[in-house]
């Protein structure tokens, strides 16, 4: 049962999730250098999360052998008595068992590959605009200092939520369990739930909005290097 369930998985990836889930996954490896030749990727595969699929689709692409790239899988072994390890396990996914998070730091592993979708960086647009008055967004990739340093990467940057939870729904390890989400993170859902019924296209306009920016129709930004006025470069 285990070959077949592993098999199954791998083939809906190359079949019927391949357009949805996999090629926007590599789409995003490639469009933001988020894997190159030498890296070594950890993938932590948790409870309530999309980690088995992610796993799956990197096992996918070093199978296609485009980028020469090794990567672990973890997972905390206490969590749920080690069932999702066994799951993953089944699905084909030799996984280290994670006591703490100094083990990925010193497993060698360079890059944190973490499972948020398109929809998470459209939230956190809105959440930025609605609650700090500012734009900012999560990144396709950052250097995370917690891990000493370790380059944390989010692969399913343009994968749609909806796509990844019917994957788990058929392979994943659902678990049944609401999310709690904070009051500001519920009125946005609701918002961009409105913003669907208006328009489909208005969460494609969210996201463009921050790979779009015009410096000439901004007051001020700022970087590392301070904050800057438009009045800088301003021509009486």
């Amino acid at each position: 049962m285990g070959d077949t369930r592993k098999e199954e998985a791998e083939f809906s990836l190359r079949k019927k999730y391949h357009k949805t889930i996999f090629s926007r996954f590599a789409r995003a490896i490639n469009t933001y250098r988020l894997v190159e030749d030498g890296d070594h990727v950890a993938v932590c595969i948790a409870q309530g999360g999309n980690g088995l699929i992610l796993a799956k689709c990197f096992q996918e692409i070093k199978r296609h052998r485009k980028i020469d790239f090794e990567v672990d899988f973890f997972s905390f072994e206490e969590e749920n008595n080690g069932k999702f390890i066994r799951i993953a396990e089944e699905t084909g996914i030799p996984v280290q068992k994670l006591h703490s998070v100094d083990d990925v730091k010193n497993s060698g592993c360079n890059k944190l590959a973490v499972a948020d979708c398109y929809e998470d960086v459209i939230e956190m647009i809105l959440t930025g605009v609605l609650y700090r008055g500012e734009i900012s967004t999560l990144m396709p990739k950052e250097k995370e200092r917690d891990f000493g340093g370790i380059e944390v990467i989010r692969p399913f940057y343009l994968v749609h939520k909806q796509d990844l939870k019917e994957w788990n729904m058929e392979f994943g390890m659902v678990t049944g369990t609401k999310e709690d989400f904070s009051d500001q993170q519920e009125e946005v859902k609701r918002l961009l739930e409105e913003f669907e019924n208006i328009n489909p296209g208005i969460a494609a306009n969210i996201f463009k909005s921050v790979e779009n920016v015009n410096l000439n129709t901004v007051i001020a930004y700022h970087t590392g290097m301070g904050l800057h006025s438009f009045l800088e470069d301003y021509e009486q």
